[in-house]
């Protein structure tokens, strides 16, 4: 069993104005191994977050959150990882337009390493967002996570592999779709290299 605690604070200043931003979060985090192969790990956690501008008051929330997560993951060796979960988000804002949201989300993820320094990420997760207030607001992007209230979905395929012993090549492949947008497809090629 873990407790964490985080408490942030940050404070931005723009030609326009300045920008303060706070978050303290309380998780507590469970993980038991059920015999050889599965893996049970369950997260809580409440969350306040704050922003304040004086310039921009639409940018200004006071959002509490209460977060529930479990997780079943199956180990089929040490090099590869099948996992299924639920996220429940429960997200309020405490002043201005009093948005609400309940978010549940449903996934999955896999996940491959091997000796050949080769490595797979693959995702999928469906979201269910029921929102109330206004949804072309700064406030809603920052509850929705940039989603659209409704559903949504979202999926990613990552590729890693170590070309030489300073040179590593990562392929990125991430869609979403939500009821009201057409599909959004991105996708990114890295070359990296260490000296």
């Amino acid at each position: 069993l873990v407790y964490s605690y985080l408490n942030f604070r940050k404070k931005t200043i723009f030609s326009f104005g300045d920008q303060d931003v706070s978050l303290k979060t309380h998780q507590v985090q469970f993980i038991h191994k059920l015999g050889s192969f599965w893996l049970f790990n369950a997260e809580a956690g409440v969350t306040g977050n704050t922003s304040e501008s004086k310039s921009y008051a639409n940018r200004n929330y006071q959002l509490d959150t209460y977060t529930v997560h479990p997780k079943i993951s199956y180990l089929h060796n040490k090099n590869t990882r099948l996992e299924v979960f639920y996220n429940y988000k429960d997200k309020e804002n405490k002043i201005n337009d009093m948005e609400t949201l309940q978010m549940h989300i449903l996934g999955s993820n896999f996940q491959y390493a091997n000796r050949e320094r080769f490595a797979i990420n693959a995702n999928a997760s469906l979201y269910l967002n029921e929102f109330s207030g206004n949804t072309n607001s700064p406030v809603a992007y920052q509850m929705l996570e940039g989603l659209q209230p409704g559903t949504n979905l979202t999926w990613l395929l990552g590729l890693q592999k170590r070309l030489t012993s300073f040179l590593d090549l990562n392929l990125n492949y991430i869609g979403r779709k939500s009821e009201e947008a057409k599909t959004i497809h991105t996708g990114n090629v890295q070359l990296r290299a260490t000296f």
